[in-house]
């Protein structure tokens, strides 16, 4: 006990005098699920395998380090680091992270609940008022609805954002603070309308690059892992552990690929187009 005591003691004098840099870093990393991919053993079949330049970069974005190799200046003409390549809009990749785990939650959904849609869209509004911040477009769309996760016939809206926590505008926020802006502003975009129109509930699921999960996240997945073990008759633990490495790998993945994806202009004089191509074709 003395030891453990003492370790634990080691450990928070070693934060406190490190850079706020670094700190901030040990924090991110030590949110929950945050560094499962480094005790997880690589496995093919489920996508847990990291190639030797994605390890390299995935321990460079853990501790914040310059990562090796990417260009000085990025294709948007800004100056680029890693930052700067998980934020640039250039490319689509910030777009591929958002898709990539929204697709990873409506799998793990179908497990145990009915009419899971991606990209369903919301009823159109006819002389109802809704408050100035919320949405009011005709042809509105959430990322993903489902029924039976809080009740078994009540439909559940879902909004996937992934936000940066080292960006201009979350940098000097604790994590806590960071989460509850993110959950709130996306609850006051949606979450009246979805109630009074829809009459349903919704969940802002926020995730971070570093791969944390908002409070309202955490909630949602674990109530789908209760799910899944009562259907299944499998542990509750292991079923958490195991939505947390499926979501944190497809994350990681993504993110990964926005450091080194290319973001330059195609040639569109040397592609042929696909509508005028023979595909039956005679060497």
């Amino acid at each position: 006990m003395n030891i453990n005591i003492f370790n634990i003691n080691k450990q928070k004098d070693t934060i406190e005098v490190a850079t706020p840099q670094l700190q901030r870093s040990i924090e991110l990393a030590s949110e929950k699920g945050a560094s499962l991919w480094l005790s997880t053993a690589p496995n093919k079949e489920h996508n847990f395998v990291l190639n030797k330049e994605e390890f390299r970069d995935a321990i460079n974005l853990r501790y914040d380090w310059p990562i090796k190799g990417i260009p000085d200046q990025c294709a948007c003409g800004q100056d680029n680091d890693a930052n700067h390549c998980l934020t640039c809009k250039k490319g689509g990749y910030v777009t591929m992270r958002h898709n990539v785990l929204r697709n990873a939650e409506a799998v793990i959904l179908k497990q145990v609940c009915h009419d899971v849609q991606v990209e369903p869209g919301l009823l159109p509004l006819e002389n109802e008022r809704l408050q100035l911040s919320s949405t009011s477009q005709d042809r509105a769309r959430l990322d993903i609805s489902a029924r039976g996760v809080w009740g078994r016939m009540e439909r559940v809206f879902f909004d996937v954002r992934v936000t940066h926590p080292n960006t201009q505008s979350n940098r000097n926020l604790s994590l806590p603070q960071m989460y509850h802006n993110q959950e709130r502003v996306r609850k006051r975009k949606y979450n009246e309308r979805i109630i009074n129109v829809e009459k349903a509930t919704f969940v802002p699921l926020v995730f971070t690059t570093s791969g944390g999960m908002g409070p309202e996240c955490q909630r949602f997945n674990k109530r789908l892992a209760e799910l899944i073990a009562l259907k299944r008759n499998e542990s509750y633990a292991d079923v958490i552990t195991y939505i947390r490495k499926k979501l944190r790998f497809a994350l990681l993945k993504a993110t990964l690929v926005s450091l080194r994806g290319y973001r330059g202009k195609y040639d569109r004089n040397t592609t042929v187009d696909m509508s005028e191509i023979d595909y039956n074709l005679v060497n």
